[in-house]
C-alpha cells in the first residue's frame, strides 16, 4: 500500500521521545525546539541571530564555500552556503533516520551533485527538497546562528522554515 504524501516512517524511540520532551516542554511553559528526526511544523528564526545554549560551532563563515555541504557527522546535519547565505539541515533521512552523503545518485561521493541515502537510494537537492524516493519529506532545516568568538552555530534541535538563513 502506497504511504500518503508527507508521511514517514520514524522508529518507536523517535516517537516516544518527541511525546515526552513535548510533554515537558508544555509543562514548563513551552518552547519552539523540537527533534529534528521528528515531523514538526518550522518555526522561523531571524538571520544572522546570536546563538542561544546548546549550538555546536562549526567553524568560520568562511570555511564554507558556494553549494557545498559540509556534514557535521557528529551533530548529523549538513551547513551549506547558497546565494542568501548560510543554512543548516538534518542529515538523517526523512524515510527511516539514515545518515545521508553528498553523492552522485548511485553512492556516495566527495565529488557528488546531490544528497544521498545509501540505505534506499533517496535522492535529495543540496536544499533538501525530495529529487527520489522513497523519502516524501524534505530534510528539516536547522537553526544557525553567530557565536560570541564569530563561527557559524547550529542548533540541531531546533527546526525552522527552508527559507532562513545566515547572513555571513
Amino acid at each position: 500500500m502506497k504511504r500518503a504524501d508527507g508521511l514517514y516512517d520514524i522508529s518507536r524511540r523517535s516517537f516516544l521521545g518527541a511525546v515526552g520532551a513535548g510533554a515537558a516542554l508544555t509543562a514548563c511553559g513551552g518552547s519552539d525546539t523540537a527533534s529534528p528526526d521528528a515531523p514538526t511544523a518550522a518555526v522561523d528564526a531571524p538571520a544572522g541571530a546570536t546563538c542561544a545554549a546548546g549550538a555546536t560551532d562549526v567553524g568560520a563563515p568562511t570555511a564554507f564555500m558556494m553549494n557545498v555541504p559540509v556534514l557535521n557527522s557528529a551533530g548529523r546535519f549538513f551547513v551549506v552556503r547558497d546565494a542568501g547565505g548560510l543554512y543548516a539541515m538534518s542529515a538523517a533521512c526523512t524515510h527511516e533516520g539514515v545518515t545521508t552523503c553528498v553523492g552522485t545518485g548511485a553512492s556516495c561521493s566527495a565529488s557528488g551533485t546531490q544528497i544521498f541515502c545509501p540505505r534506499h537510494g533517496a535522492l535529495f537537492k543540496f536544499d533538501g527538497t525530495v529529487v527520489r524516493g522513497p523519502a516524501s519529506a524534505p530534510l528539516p532545516h536547522l537553526s544557525v546562528c553567530l557565536l560570541a568568538n564569530g563561527h557559524v552555530g547550529v542548533i540541531p534541535t531546533k527546526v525552522v522554515a527552508a527559507t532562513v538563513r545566515l547572513v555571513a
